[in-house]
C-alpha cells in the first residue's frame, strides 16, 4: 500500500497543475502530505466510476434498452426518477448515520462492490433471458436500478464528504475536473467500441455485456478508493442517531435562507440536467435514429465532460461556484432550441446525417450543462457546511430535497404519451431560465480551511 501511494504521489506531479500556498492555507500537516496521493486516487477513480456511469447513462443506453422491451414512454420516464431521485431520498438517514463514524471512505468502497454485483447479475439475466421474456427482464432491470440507486445514495455522501476532508477547498474544482477528464477519455473509448459492435441485430445479450463491464468498473473504482489516506473525524460521537434528532437538524437546516434558496435553484435545474432520455426518445421515435448511432452519441456524451470538466473546474476555483451554475444553466438551453428547430423543419427535408448531428449537439449541450451544474453545486454545498461534523448532514438533506422534484420527472413520460414532446421541451426552457435567475442571488462563499 505504501509503495502504491508513492506511485500516486509521482503521478500527481505529472499532472499540469500546482498547489499554491493559498490552496494549502489552514490545512493540517497530515492532509497536506497526503494531497498528492489522495488527489491522484480521486482522479484515477474517474477511469472507473464516471465511465460506468456513462455506459449506464439513463439518457442513452438504458433508454434504448427499455424502449426495446416496451413501447411505452412511461417506463422510460421512470428511469431518471429511480436512478437519480431514489438515490437521494434517504440521504438524511445516511448522513445522520455517517456523522457518527470516524471514517467515510470505506462506505464508498462497500457500495461500489454491491453495485458491481448488481450490474453483473443484470448482465447475466440479459444473456440468459434475451428478448424472449421482456416482462421478466424489465422487472429484473428495475429491481437492479432501484437497489443500485439506494447504494449510490450512500456512495454519494461518502465520496463528497471524503473529498472535502482530504482535498483543500482551492483544489476541489480541479480534483473533480480531472476525475471527469479521465472518465471522459475512458468512456469515449467505450463509446467507440459500442459503436463498432452494437447494432439493431445485437439483441439483449449485447446490452448484458455492457452491463457486466460497467459492474466490473464499479468494483475497480471502489478498490482504488481504498488507497485514500483519510484522517479520522474529530469528536465522532459513535452514538446511534435518533429520528427526533434527525428531524430537528433537518428543520433547522431548511430554515436557513441561503441553504433554502440553493435547494430551490437546484430543483429548478434538475429537468435540464436530466433531460437527455426524452431527447433520445424523441430522436428514436420521430426520426428513426438507429442503434448504430448509439456508440457515436456515447462518444459525444463522454467527450463533452472532457471539455466541460477542464473548463468548469478551473473557472470554479478562480471565479466561484455560483458563477458556474449560472453559465452552465444557460448553456443547457441550446438543447431545447435544437429540438424546436427539428419541430419547425418541414417533414422529410432533413437528412439522416443532419438529424444525427443535431442530436449530437443536443447531447453536447446537455452534457456541458450537466457537468457544470453538477461540479458547482456539489462544491457549493460543501462550502455551505460550517464544519466536518455537519457536512454529511448538509449533503444528505440537500440531496434529498433535490431528489423529490427529480421523482416528479416520471410525469414527463405521461405527458409525452398524452401530448407529445413539445410541452416537455417548453417546460425545460421556463424552469432553466428561472433557475439561472435565482442562482444569481446565491451568496458568494469564501474559502475556508480544510481538515
Amino acid at each position: 500500500m505504501k509503495y502504491v501511494r508513492k506511485a500516486l504521489g509521482k503521478f500527481f506531479r505529472l499532472l499540469p497543475l500546482q498547489a499554491s500556498e493559498r490552496d494549502m492555507a489552514g490545512v493540517s500537516d497530515r492532509v497536506q502530505r497526503a494531497v498528492p496521493a489522495n488527489f491522484s486516487a480521486i482522479a484515477l477513480n474517474g477511469l472507473c466510476f464516471p465511465t460506468a456511469g456513462r455506459i449506464l447513462g439513463a439518457g442513452l443506453l438504458l433508454t434504448w434498452f427499455v424502449s426495446d422491451l416496451t413501447p411505452s414512454a412511461f417506463w422510460v420516464g421512470l428511469i431518471i426518477p429511480i436512478q437519480y431521485g431514489l438515490a437521494l431520498i434517504a440521504q438524511p438517514l445516511v448522513a445522520q448515520y455517517l456523522t457518527t463514524k470516524s471514517y467515510r471512505a470505506p462506505y464508498y468502497t462497500a457500495q461500489s462492490f454491491l453495485r458491481c454485483i448488481l450490474w453483473c447479475a443484470l448482465g447475466l439475466a440479459a444473456w440468459t433471458l434475451g428478448s424472449a421474456r421482456p416482462i421478466l427482464l424489465l422487472t429484473i432491470f428495475f429491481a437492479v436500478v432501484i437497489t443500485d440507486a439506494t447504494a449510490a445514495g450512500v456512495g454519494n455522501i461518502a465520496f463528497n464528504d471524503t473529498l472535502a476532508r482530504v482535498i483543500p477547498q482551492g483544489l476541489r474544482g480541479r480534483a473533480r475536473s480531472w476525475r471527469g477528464i479521465f472518465g471522459s477519455v475512458a468512456a469515449g473509448i467505450a463509446g467507440l467500441l459500442i459503436r463498432k459492435h452494437l447494432s439493431e441485430n445485437s439483441g439483449a445479450a449485447a446490452f448484458g455485456t455492457l452491463f457486466a463491464i460497467a459492474g466490473l468498473l464499479y468494483g475497480l473504482g471502489g478498490s482504488i478508493f481504498i488507497l485514500i489516506d483519510e484522517p479520522p473525524v474529530a469528536h465522532a460521537s459513535g452514538k446511534k442517531p435518533t429520528l427526533r434528532e434527525l428531524v430537528r437538524k433537518t428543520t433547522a437546516l431548511v430554515g436557513r435562507q441561503p441553504f433554502r434558496r440553493f435547494v430551490i435553484v437546484q430543483s429548478l435545474l434538475v429537468p435540464i440536467v436530466q433531460a437527455l432520455p426524452f431527447f433520445t426518445l424523441f430522436a428514436h421515435r420521430s426520426f428513426n435514429i438507429e442503434a448504430e448511432s448509439l456508440g457515436l452519441l456515447i462518444v459525444v456524451d463522454a467527450g463533452t465532460p472532457l471539455i466541460g470538466n477542464f473548463v468548469w473546474g478551473r473557472l470554479a476555483d478562480s471565479r466561484g461556484n455560483r458563477w458556474i451554475i449560472i453559465c452552465a444553466s444557460l448553456c443547457g438551453l441550446f438543447a431545447p432550441a435544437c429540438s424546436f428547430w427539428l419541430y419547425a423543419a418541414p417533414a422529410g427535408e432533413l437528412s439522416g446525417a443532419f438529424m444525427l448531428t443535431l442530436l449530437a449537439l443536443i447531447v453536447f449541450a446537455i452534457g456541458i450543462a450537466s457537468v457544470g451544474i453538477d461540479l458547482a453545486t456539489k462544491n457549493y454545498v460543501l462550502d455551505l457546511a460550517p464544519d466536518d461534523r455537519q457536512r454529511p448532514m448538509y449533503i444528505g438533506v440537500n440531496d434529498t430535497l433535490v431528489g423529490l422534484p427529480t421523482m416528479l420527472m416520471a410525469g414527463a413520460g405521461v405527458i409525452i404519451d398524452a401530448s407529445g414532446f413539445l410541452p416537455v421541451f417548453v417546460g425545460l426552457v421556463v424552469l432553466t431560465v428561472i433557475g439561472a435567475l435565482l442562482a444569481a442571488g446565491l451568496p458568494p462563499l469564501k474559502h475556508k480551511s480544510a481538515v
